[in-house]
């Protein structure tokens, strides 16, 4: 939560923002993904139980061709198969690796903005550094292009210099 807002994102398997929208905290996670889905087309989307809802995964694809998946409740009288919640957990997983590096790489949650107009600058900075680490380290034939705290904190890991 930054400020009083959250910030839903459309992440990319690997890793990648690809959109996201700051909407006031009181909003319902399902209107405000629904709203962020709307301005996308032709997408496998998983998104966490809070997007649980046959009537907007069948808008979604009626007028976006975006088919959201999400992970059953324990609840619910149909479960998906174990290998199926793998893959949602792996994808979480992802999910998680970004929002976290956000928060300890960017400090997306720390802001010292006066305005909503500032805070949308800040945040776009730092949706954009992370999105150019992610580009630099495949540029550098880095496997694991997500280990983005080398390029984001340089001097942390160096070796100590012998004298």
């Amino acid at each position: 939560m930054i400020l009083g807002f959250k910030l839903p994102m459309l992440i990319t398997m690997g890793g990648l923002i690809i959109d996201f929208e700051l909407a006031p905290a009181s909003e319902r996670d399902l209107a405000v993904g629904r709203e962020l889905l709307a301005e996308n087309d032709n997408r496998i989307v998983i998104g966490d139980k809070a997007y649980v809802s046959a009537p907007t995964g069948e808008e979604l694809w009626q007028y976006n061709r975006i088919r959201l998946l999400t992970k059953t409740r324990k609840n619910q009288k149909k479960q998906i198969p174990t290998f199926v919640s793998r893959i949602y957990d792996a994808v979480r997983q992802i999910i998680e690796t970004v929002t976290s590096q956000l928060n300890a790489q960017f400090s997306i949650e720390t802001n010292h903005a006066h305005t909503l107009r500032g805070l949308c600058a800040r945040l776009y900075t730092k949706l954009t550094a992370h999105t150019l680490c992610i580009h630099i380290n495949r540029l550098l034939g880095v496997p694991d292009y997500l280990q983005i705290k080398q390029l984001a904190f340089p001097n942390e890991h160096k070796a100590p210099i012998d004298s």
